[in-house]
């Protein structure tokens, strides 16, 4: 809690929640929203108040989403968006005038780059239109050939090839497709120890998020924050909930057993055409940003550590038992092997 300088000494001291709204209120429609999760998620990383935040804490949080790989639209509006908050801040007086605002990290591409990377794809176009103008030909010639050709034996089907099991008739390829960039933590059909072990760490490791976020229990599909509930799956309950955490009055509209902001569940519901917040989906939808973050295949290779640092910005909760990784780590893998030792002996009830 903190007061601007200018202000009589009657009036109460300014919030960093109120300050926010403040700022917010100024924006237009559209970007209120934004606005108001973009400095949410930069007070959970900060895990200070913003009158004590210096330019090393941003470049950090900018770091951060760099190494997470968010796309580069989001990064550069993220921290324009913080960068208007800290203005605002230092303009109406309620923030100190500590952070150089024209030393704000933002690592735009220069021009050059931008210039080549047009003629690599220009380049790569034209050397696509080759291949396709030389080989065109040749697939026209063996599609005559094959049909002027008599029929001796029947070929295998296409089918097959593909199949994970090649004794395993593909008896669904006339369904429906489901959606074939979704990995499903069920087990899969391929029996191999190392597939199988590769499933459990995943099981695990969706495990130890639930506990460390507190929504280990079956009710934690339905939890929000601030651990109420909500009482349908049909979408994301899109509620703004006020607690106290770090010490401070935090708000947040994270909901499910992984706690999904609304803006996160609805970019990957977008992505992958997910329509509802069942279970299911918010089992699928972790293991995808999951993988987006580039630790799943630490994960499927037991690499705890390494996974943990690489989504710990994405679930802070990951530093709730010592307030690091590194503090944490001797908890986080006491739970991690406890849920593994569970799948290993097949004793896997369903939430």
């Amino acid at each position: 809690m903190y007061a601007p300088e200018h202000l009589e000494s009657h009036l109460q001291p300014i919030s960093d929640i109120e300050l926010i709204r403040l700022w917010v209120e100024r924006k237009s429609p559209r970007s209120k929203r934004f606005s108001w999760q973009a400095a949410h998620r930069f007070r959970l990383f900060a895990v200070k108040p913003l009158a004590e935040v210096t330019l090393t804490d941003v470049e950090t949080f900018a770091a951060a989403m760099r190494v997470s790989k968010v796309a580069p639209r989001f990064y550069k509006q993220t921290l324009l968006a913080l960068k208007s908050l800290f203005a605002f801040g230092q303009q109406t007086g309620i923030l100190p005038a500590a952070i150089p605002l024209d030393r704000w990290p933002m690592q735009q591409r220069s021009k050059p780059f931008k210039r080549l990377r047009f003629q690599l794809s220009w380049s790569l176009c034209i050397c696509l239109c080759f291949f396709l103008g030389r080989m065109t030909p040749r697939l026209s010639g063996q599609s005559v050939w094959a049909e002027s050709s008599p029929a001796t034996e029947p070929l295998p089907e296409v089918a097959a090839i593909y199949s994970p099991d090649k004794g395993e008739d593909n008896i669904e390829r006339d369904r429906e497709p489901e959606t074939a960039t979704l990995n499903s933590p069920e087990p899969r059909e391929d029996s191999r120890p190392d597939a199988i072990e590769s499933e459990r760490r995943v099981k695990a490791f969706l495990d130890t998020i639930a506990a460390a976020e507190g929504t280990a229990t079956p009710e934690g599909y339905r939890t929000q924050y601030t651990g109420t509930k909500f009482a349908s799956f049909q979408d994301h309950p899109r509620e703004m909930r006020c607690g106290r955490r770090y010490g401070k009055k935090l708000c947040s509209d994270a909901a499910g057993r992984y706690q999904f902001l609304s803006t996160t569940w609805d970019r990957f519901a977008q992505k992958f055409g997910v329509r509802d917040f069942s279970p299911e989906n918010q089992d699928l939808m972790a293991i995808e940003l999951i993988r987006e973050k580039g630790a799943l295949e630490d994960i499927e290779a037991g690499r705890l550590e390494s996974a943990v640092r690489k989504l710990a910005y994405i679930w802070p909760s990951f530093r709730r038992f010592g307030g690091s990784v590194e503090s944490s780590m001797p908890t986080l893998e006491a739970m991690y092997l406890q849920n593994l030792g569970i799948y290993r002996q097949g004793l896997v009830v369903s939430n």
